[in-house]
Order: structure tokens, then sequence, then C-alpha cells
């Protein structure tokens, strides 16, 4: 029985490590501890956003371009369509104003509106080409896509 005694506290001295190899750096409790209020503050940002605040950036960016619709404006809406009209009304109006001073007679007799559609077609290039620039104005500056140019 001695023998298995010794044999077991032989075993016991050859396993322990010694304490001294053991020490835990006190001072890298400090650092950890002295760091703990950044890392709290950055894991805290960091779940803000991504499980909650990212989630409201997005509504929030949804909302936005429902109420502005930019895109289903330009695509879908007449906007784009004045230069082809404004060239084809003009070739119209060129054809009228032929035609009523062959006649000599004042085209507001036939055509009511006719000063003011004339001013408008007059006025088209420019108002298209502010209109462009607005638009490419919004489009850089909100990020939507452009698809006009």
């Amino acid at each position: 029985m001695r023998n298995t005694k010794k044999k077991v506290y032989d075993k016991i001295a050859a396993n322990k490590t010694s304490l001294k190899s053991q020490k835990v750096d006190l001072s890298l409790i400090d650092e950890i501890g002295s760091e703990y209020q950044r890392f709290q503050d950055a894991y805290d940002s960091a779940s803000w956003l991504a499980y909650e605040w990212g989630d409201e950036i997005i509504d929030a960016y949804s909302d936005f371009r429902q109420q502005y619709n930019l895109d289903d404006y330009i695509v879908n809406g007449p906007t784009r369509d004045l230069e082809e009209i404004t060239e084809l009304m003009q070739g119209y109006f060129d054809t009228l104003e032929e035609k009523v001073n062959d006649l000599g007679i004042d085209p507001e007799t036939i055509l009511p509106s006719y000063y003011d559609l004339k001013g408008w077609l007059a006025d088209a290039p420019s108002l298209l080409r502010d209109t462009k620039d607005k638009y490419r104005e919004v489009v850089d500056f909100t990020g939507m896509p452009n698809f006009w140019d």
C-alpha cells in the first residue's frame, strides 16, 4: 500500500506546475479595466447600428423614395417627352403660321391660346435645360439612379 501511495504522490509531484509560471500579470487586468469603457461604447454603438438605427435609416430612406418617387416621375411621366413634343408642336405652329399668313388672319381667331402656346414653345428649350440641370443636381445629391441621361 505504501508503494501505491508513493506512486500517487510521485505522479502528483511530477504533474504539479510551478506557481511562479502561473502568475497573472496584474497590469494586464488594469489595461483591460481601462479599455473596458471604450470597448463597451464601441460594442453598444455597433449593436445600435446593426439592430436598430440601420433599420430606421432604411425605413426613412424608403419613405423618402416613396414620397419623392423621382424614378417613376422621370421614367413614366411626361417630363422627358418635352423635347420631342416641343419639336412636333413647333412644326405644327410653323405650318399654321404659313397658313394664317396666306389667309391674312390672326391665328388667335382659329386657335384662341395661340400666343400663349407660342410663348411656351419659345421657352421650352430653356425650361428643358433647367429641368435637366435640376434633375442632375437632385440625382447627384441624393444618390438616386439617373434614368434621363
